[in-house]
């Protein structure tokens, strides 16, 4: 099934633009055919229109053009000479035909030049403005907006090996339709190489031209998304000849690309695979430095920045932003009982239980040792504090490997922006002396930061 909602709008400019001229060619024909005045003029008429089709439209249109002239031209002259003016007609013919091509040629050839300086001057652009960043969102949106540019794509994607180099995630995608759901489903496809034809491409390190994927051997539809008229070009992005992703680029149309169009696409992945490369390491590096290595959890590093992102969103919003300061009351306990790896495996545990315990879009973090933060955006005090009692709740019911030992209980402080706090940097600071105060008065409660004298309430 083609691309849906085709109507006579999606028509192309050139098919409008031809029938165009073929009615004016008619509408010029009958006139004269009708009036039976002299046709002297009858050439040099045919001959401008067929010039200025010729600066318009390729060859195959040409063609269609100078039959057009040719026939009713032969039909006047018969009309007015029967078959006297045959040799004319043939020359007319020829002429049509002659100039037209000369002036197609010659319109083709400045054409080639003109997109072939455009096309430099962009890959130009492109080598220019990938130097500017080291964030592998904001290059891949460059990366697949460039591509639209050059090649007037309706969609493309960029495909990145995961870990282990068995299947691919998308990093960057767009989609000429404004259709969320197919763009949703482009977003979260997870390609195996080796599999399909993005899979091919990053199995073989080979790049890709296909004039109608969807019937292509190699081809495996994404469920979800509309039965297309789609070309692609699929090319590896590889450093050493090591394939590490894919571009992806795609028409709603039959045959729309060419062998011209595989190679600036090739050229274009040679220049960004080493940008694109560093910018992966480096996401990488960062990912591992504000990673806690033994519970996966965000570390303290990252703590400020994301907390200062939360409060700037909620000063443009009016909202709040909620702080937890947790402290694990027994594991001490677990420790001196059971040893440090069982600890270890305590503190994995216990991190998956608040993350159990958070909705999506809160934030876990491993502060040190056994403290943990949990930052919510967009929540009030109030709402804070129902899942900070349901925190508690939780954490007193859950053993690990069924071992009643293994169980811990959590003292808790909550700081609120903007009733406690005004900046990151104090949230933070309140949580801890709450969390201080819960463990003071007995842990295994939850205390609310207060600017009161006293300090602090639970």
């Amino acid at each position: 099934m083609g691309r849906p909602g085709k109507t006579l709008a999606s028509i192309s400019a050139h098919m409008i633009g031809a029938l165009c001229i073929s009615g004016m060619m008619i509408l010029f024909a009958a006139l004269i055919f009708l009036s039976g005045k002299q046709i002297d003029y009858l050439t040099a008429a045919f001959f401008l229109l067929i010039v200025l089709a010729a600066l318009r439209f390729s060859r195959r249109y040409l063609i269609w053009f100078t039959a057009l002239a040719s026939l009713l031209t032969f039909i006047i002259l018969y009309n007015s000479t029967r078959f006297a003016g045959l040799t004319q007609w043939l020359v007319d013919t020829l002429v049509y035909f002659v100039l037209g091509m000369i002036v197609n040629r010659e319109i083709e050839m400045i054409r080639r030049i003109q997109h072939h300086e455009t096309e430099m001057s962009t890959l130009s652009d492109i080598s220019a403005s990938l130097t500017k960043t080291l964030d592998l969102k904001d290059l891949t949106n460059q990366v697949v907006n460039q591509i639209f540019s050059l090649f007037d794509a309706d969609g493309c994607t960029v495909f990145l090996m995961e870990e282990g180099e068995k299947s691919l995630r998308v990093v960057s995608a767009r989609e000429s339709r404004e259709e969320p759901e197919i763009l949703a489903q482009i977003l979260n496809t997870r390609p195996r190489v080796g599999f399909g034809m993005v899979g091919w491409v990053a199995a073989t390190g080979e790049s890709l031209l296909s004039g109608d994927a969807e019937h292509d051997p190699r081809a495996l539809h994404i469920a979800g998304t509309p039965f297309d008229d789609e070309s692609v070009i699929g090319v590896p992005l590889q450093i050493e000849g090591e394939p590490f992703g894919v571009i992806w680029i795609y028409k709603f149309a039959l045959n729309a690309f060419n062998n011209e169009d595989l190679q600036l696409a090739q050229i274009f992945a040679n220049q960004v695979s080493v940008a694109l490369a560093n910018a992966r390491l480096y996401e990488h590096v960062r990912c591992l430095s504000e990673t806690d290595s033994l519970t996966g959890l965000l570390n303290s590093r990252s703590l400020s920045y994301i907390t200062e992102r939360a409060i700037e969103h909620a000063q443009t919003t009016e909202g709040n932003v909620s702080l937890f300061f947790i402290d694990c009351d027994n594991f001490k306990a677990v420790n001196d009982t059971f040893g440090h790896p069982v600890g270890d495996k305590f503190l994995r545990f216990f991190a998956n239980v608040l993350l159990e315990g958070v909705r999506e879009g809160d934030s876990v973090v491993r502060y040190a040792g056994d403290e943990f933060v949990i930052l919510l955006p967009n929540t009030h005090m109030k709402a804070a504090t129902r899942i900070a009692e349901r925190l508690l709740e939780t954490t007193r019911q859950r053993h690990m490997d069924n071992n009643p030992a293994l169980q811990t209980s959590i003292s808790v402080g909550l700081a609120t922006y903007p009733e406690h706090a005004e900046t990151a940097e104090e949230l933070i600071k309140r949580a801890d002396e709450a969390l201080y105060m819960s463990k003071r008065n007995g842990k295994n409660q939850f205390t609310v930061f207060s600017s009161a004298p006293e300090g602090l309430i639970n």
